[in-house]
């Protein structure tokens, strides 16, 4: 069993709890995603346990993103696009980054979504 130690854990500012460290595997565009995510997340939502998982988010979004660029002119490029997205979106909600994994729909039912006055949705058509 190996012993765990602090210096796998990276303290982010404004928030006493631990935050996972990326991975050496991942590349620094990786990485910096990878990051991006824990920074732009509230505090204590990820864990040391989440690391894999946001390794793989990052892998799977970095992925997206390049073949969607090479998806018109190669359709092997369409079909990895798809199924790195199919991995971003179950990732995404696992990580509990969506909307949808975020919110209670229970909460969701009792606070609908302000509606726009006549006048803002005249602003809106032009």
């Amino acid at each position: 069993m190996r012993a765990r130690t602090s210096s796998n854990l990276v303290a982010l500012p404004g928030g006493t709890s631990p935050s996972p460290r990326p991975p050496n595997h991942l590349t620094e565009a990786e990485r910096a995603l990878f990051l991006e995510v824990i920074a732009t997340a509230p505090p204590k939502q990820f864990t040391r346990a989440d690391t894999t998982m946001l390794a793989a988010f990052a892998q799977a979004s970095l992925l997206a993103r390049t073949a969607i660029k090479k998806a018109a002119r190669d359709p092997v490029a369409l079909k990895v696009w798809r199924e790195a997205s199919r991995v971003q979106v179950t990732l995404a909600t696992k990580l509990r980054l969506t909307v949808q994994a975020r919110k209670d729909p229970a909460t969701l039912a009792r606070n609908p979504p302000a509606q726009l006055s006549a006048y803002d949705a005249r602003l809106n058509d032009d």
